[in-house]
């Protein structure tokens, strides 16, 4: 798959099939942003600037944690909150903040930047496609209940048939971001964060503006 923008000017992607990944998504913005390079100043949002949420996902707090499931419990204690996701009816983890990213220069770096959460790896500075924005909530959303399922199983002695249930979603205990789309509309529809004629839609190919 490819990001370009589409007629209406908005980021927009080409094309996925079964075999797409979330890496192939994440790969295809990082092309994207340096063809089209904004610079941090003319950001509208500036989520990592401001009040907004900075929502954390289970394969970042794992990475952060070197994959040491003690570390990541005292790092999800040390420095996150959680907060109710209510577009999507769950609660899930935010850097414990005031202001500014905890991660943030005063010259607006990235100290994390290779290990950033998959959010902030999905957000463009631009106007954004619906189809586009769906594929990044629906992916954003994956993994970060997942962290909320692994901070559960890491704290609890949870019964096999609640595991069962947490790993259904295959982001669980991920060790990367490389699972398909297609396990992640799986879950969504499990959840009801997709219908099928939407998904559909998803599938879709269009033309890009060049």
């Amino acid at each position: 798959m490819k990001l370009l923008f589409d007629v209406e000017g908005k980021v927009n992607y080409d094309k996925i099939n079964k075999n797409t990944t979330v890496k192939d998504v994440l790969d295809a913005v990082d092309i994207f942003l340096n063809n089209n390079p904004l610079d941090c100043n003319e950001c509208e949002e500036s989520c990592c600037k401001k009040s907004w949420s900075v929502e954390m996902d289970n394969v970042c707090v794992n990475k952060l944690s070197n994959w040491n499931d003690e570390v990541a419990l005292e790092f999800v204690q040390k420095n996150l909150v959680k907060k109710k996701n209510y577009y999507r009816d769950f609660d899930q983890y935010v850097l414990n903040k005031k202001i500014d990213c905890n991660f943030i220069t005063e010259t607006n770096l990235c100290t994390i930047y290779g290990d950033r959460p998959i959010i902030c790896r999905l957000y463009i500075c631009s106007p954004k496609s619906y189809r586009y924005n769906v594929i990044r909530e629906l992916i954003g959303s994956t993994y970060l209940k997942a962290l909320i399922h692994e901070d559960k199983m890491r704290n609890n002695n949870l019964t096999k048939k609640t595991i069962n249930k947490y790993k259904r979603n295959s982001a669980v205990f991920a060790k990367d971001y490389n699972i398909l789309l297609e396990e992640i509309f799986d879950y969504a529809e499990d959840e009801g964060w997709l219908d099928i004629d939407e998904r559909e839609e998803l599938y879709k190919e269009i033309i890009l503006k060049p």
